[in-house]
């Protein structure tokens, strides 16, 4: 019996054994004579690995409307290896009005692996295509979607082919708002249908959503009339910005022109700019609240003090001052009031170059503001120790600096809330992965309460007596001042003769301002001045703010004045 057991033993292990020998002469054959069979088949079935991204976050308003969304999109590619004529290939996408750049002819005509043909596409029309040519295939994914189009464009921005952001909010947020990436292996089964598998592990959903501060009805509002009243006043631009005096939070910030960043590629560079935040320009009268604010705020300035404005005429320097209006003798308030361009550089003379510098540079001017999530100019505000003898006078009444309208804004927003500079906002709060972030507030004391209440006084007689009747509104109080700058040309480096910007500054409701508001022409052709194109435009921008707001006028002027 144990002869048996033994028997039967050796005979399983030699059959193991035999077995095992058998295996690997398999797999030496398999490696040698046939590798190359088998190695062709392999990378007939797995042909490359895509990358792609999903889950970018959204982009809403201040109240939740979307203004950046995801939708999906097919993207076409083919593998070089799998044609059997590459040139004809190409030739079919051209006949199919297929645009595809060198390199990718190239390598088409040379590569392994696979080429992108074209990105973000209508899935409709990928399938159409695949029908035309069979050879190409395509992958669904994520492309940007903005359904308000042109609204807010300059704000929010838009992204590549890769989903990238490469403009304004999108850029500057691109660390947050980005999708994860992930890749797509790309193999065929046994029958020859390709299989797209993704890694499931990196798959991810929207979980970042960034609330912007601007409202998108008064977005597109303003938007809107200043497209209107920029082709009525002729200009070659028109832009608009608001803030809340209170918070820093921008409202809106527009300009007439615009693109769709759905295909911005369509429109020029110079649409895709932010003009509120980068537009650069000599301010002209909307500036000289600043040295009222210094002169009341460090040097008890009488406003009911006379001064002599020479009948429109005064020579400094060798330079002649003019005035659009003649007069002799103004009080302080009235040279304000009237604007008088005399009466302003005569109050120059009670402060130094280098006090009136500091307090500039202490408002901001001269440096960018730090908004986040729009691409901003510095602006420009030369040492005092650079000015020449007219230089002092010449800031006071806003030449010889050059300053954004966000930066303006911003000026009359401390006027409007009594004396803080705030650092204006655009992003309103960020929520990532279950947590809620807000960009810090940041203010600063730039002169005291009693001052802003006292300009706030000589803004709002502006629009009663003075050269700001224009902007005077039956719905709200409005107190703000006029501009007219002169702009530089570019080719002799001295003032133009025709090119102006025409501008008004100012806040409402008057007697308890909650908005500051700028709105700029460039070169306006039906007039150059500020209180009769700009002034228009803040009304009708004031009383729409005003009425979405809830902002109400408090009283009635006994007598309305005309323009």
């Amino acid at each position: 019996m144990l002869k048996t057991e033994n028997s039967r033993l050796t005979f399983f292990s030699w059959f193991a054994v035999f077995i095992f020998c058998l295996m690997g002469a398999k797999v030496v054959y398999l490696q040698t004579a046939q590798n190359d069979f088998y190695a062709g088949k392999a990378t007939r079935q797995s042909k490359g690995v895509m990358e792609s991204t999903k889950g970018r976050g959204l982009i809403l308003d201040a109240n939740g409307s979307p203004l950046a969304l995801n939708k999906k999109s097919a993207s076409l590619y083919v593998f070089p290896e799998e044609l059997k004529n590459r040139q004809a290939f190409i030739d079919r996408l051209r006949r199919e009005g297929i645009k595809i750049s060198a390199g990718k002819k190239r390598r088409i005509m040379n590569g392994k692996g696979f080429v992108w043909i074209t990105r973000n596409v209508e899935v409709a029309d990928a399938k159409r295509i695949q029908e035309e040519i069979p050879e190409i295939e395509y992958v669904l994914e994520e492309q940007r979607f903005y359904p308000e189009r042109k609204l807010a464009a300059s704000i929010v921005g838009f992204t590549g082919i890769d989903n990238e952001g490469l403009n304004g909010v999108e850029y500057r947020y691109n660390d947050v708002l980005e999708g994860s990436k992930f890749q797509l292996l790309a193999m065929r089964d046994n029958k020859g249908k390709r299989i797209i598998f993704e890694d499931p592990q990196k798959k991810k959903d929207v979980d970042t959503v960034v609330y912007l501060t601007i409202d998108e009805y008064l977005q597109g509002l303003s938007e809107e009339i200043l497209r209107q009243d920029t082709a009525e006043f002729m200009a070659d631009k028109g832009m608009a910005i608001a803030m809340d005096a209170q918070t820093g939070e921008i409202i809106f910030a527009a300009s007439s022109g615009g693109f769709d960043p759905n295909e911005f590629r369509k429109s020029p560079q110079s649409e895709w700019k932010n003009y509120p935040a980068s537009f650069l320009y000599e301010p002209g009268s909307i500036f000289k609240p600043v040295l009222f604010s210094l002169l009341l705020d460090k040097h008890n300035l009488n406003t009911n003090r006379a001064i002599d404005c020479e009948n429109g005429m005064y020579t400094l320097y060798g330079h002649t001052i003019k005035d659009v209006s003649k007069s002799g003798i103004l009080s302080v308030e009235q040279v304000l009031i009237k604007s008088s361009n005399i009466g302003m550089v005569k109050l120059s003379d009670g402060i130094s170059k280098k006090e009136f510098y500091e307090y500039i540079k202490s408002l901001g001017f001269g440096d960018k503001t730090g908004i986040s999530g729009v691409i901003e100019e510095e602006g420009l505000v030369r040492n005092y120790k650079r000015w020449s003898g007219l230089s002092k006078p010449s800031i006071s009444i806003g030449q010889e600096i050059l300053v954004t309208p966000l930066q303006m804004v911003r000026f009359y927003g401390a006027i409007a809330n009594g004396g803080m500079l705030m650092n204006p906002k655009i992003v309103k709060k960020v929520e990532k992965g279950g947590e809620t972030f807000t960009p810090k507030n940041k203010e600063e004391r730039v002169f005291s309460e009693a001052t802003a209440k006292r300009i706030q006084g000589l803004l709002e007689k502006v629009v009663k007596e003075g050269t700001g009747k224009n902007a005077y509104s039956d719905y709200v109080e409005i107190g703000g001042k006029t501009g007219t700058g002169q702009r530089i040309d570019t080719e002799t480096g001295t003032y133009s003769k025709t090119g102006y910007v025409a501008s008004f500054a100012g806040v409402f409701p008057a007697d308890n301002p909650k908005i500051a508001m700028v709105v700029v022409y460039k070169e306006p052709k039906s007039s150059i001045y500020g209180g009769v194109t700009a002034a228009r435009t803040f009304r009708s921008l004031a009383e729409q703010v005003s009425m979405h707001l809830g902002l109400k006028r408090s009283y009635v002027y006994e007598s309305v004045p005309t323009s």
